[in-house]
């Protein structure tokens, strides 16, 4: 039964097919553009990561003021700090480069205003393509993997630390481990937590676009996106021994969960825009 359904869908499909393409113009996209990024949820502020914004895509038109678009892109993220002075103990606390190549497939519904003004609102699949970070100019040991903390033991009957969602959530699940009740957090959480020393292959994206069309063919396009699941889990320490959690810093939280957040400027070139408009506009008649 559930397969007769299935080939009716398709025959539906199928003869209805050559209809919709008649009716509609499908629009070529190319974009150029840059990224300025930030990691959400690092020891690093403000978007000071910069990086290229390239890819083309496809504009699908369902009404005569909504369109569907499918893109594919390549977008490089991540965050950035200079050395700076730590005001409290008057030390310089060092510098920080993280850089994330992504590879993304975004696919965005866009509402238009009268062929000038178009606002969009999609999700985005990315595949981390290339990485690197370094700490005062030395690169460290990370590497693309599940991005979650593990036991420094290797017990299979562990309770599952990646489900904590704070400090307070991994300390019980400590104690269900089987260690005693935590009272000294500093020296008892890394004693048995190894960081994380990867970050995930997938991130997915919340995108939101505010498109203005500047001359025939030609847009300009802001776009914000925010990743919906954390790239990357981590610990704070105090010290690079990672034997004292940052526990007395109102600023940063022992346990973070870190996600991608990136603002992109780019140009949009479109084909076929004049015949599409057209198009729209005898659909409009009928």
């Amino acid at each position: 039964m559930k397969q007769l359904r299935i080939l009716a869908l398709l025959l539906a499909f199928t003869m209805a097919a050559p209809a919709l393409l008649h009716a509609q113009i499908v629009k070529g996209e190319v974009f150029v553009g840059g990224n300025t990024s930030q990691v959400d949820g690092d020891e690093c502020y403000a978007f000071r990561r910069f990086g290229v914004h390239a890819g083309a895509g496809a504009l699908v038109p369902i009404t005569s003021w909504m369109d569907v678009g499918l893109e594919v892109l390549f977008g490089q993220k991540g965050a950035y700090k200079g050395d700076s002075i730590n005001q409290h103990l008057g030390l310089y606390t060092g510098t920080y480069d993280l850089r994330l190549n992504y590879a993304e497939v975004p696919v965005m519904v866009y509402l238009t205003d009268k062929d000038r003004f178009s606002v969009g609102l999609g999700v985005s699949y990315g595949r981390l393509v290339g990485l690197k970070e370094s700490i005062n100019g030395v690169p460290t040991a990370i590497a693309i993997g599940d991005g979650q903390l593990h036991w420094r033991e290797d017990n299979p009957n562990f309770p599952d630390i990646s489900t904590a969602k704070d400090i307070n959530e991994l300390c019980s699940l400590m104690y269900q481990a089987g260690y005693s009740q935590i009272e000294d957090i500093e020296t008892q959480v890394p004693a048995v937590v190894a960081n994380s020393v990867s970050y995930r292959p997938h991130d997915f994206n919340i995108c939101a676009d505010l498109r203005v069309r500047i001359w025939e063919g030609i847009h300009a396009e802001l776009r914000y996106q925010y990743s919906l699941v954390p790239i990357r889990t981590r610990l704070f320490y105090k010290d690079a021994a990672e034997t004292h959690l940052k526990i007395d810093d109102r600023r940063v939280q022992p346990l973070q969960h870190q996600y991608n957040e990136t603002v992109t400027l780019r140009v949009v070139y479109m084909f076929n825009e004049h015949r599409a408009k057209v198009n729209k506009e005898g659909m409009k008649k009928e």
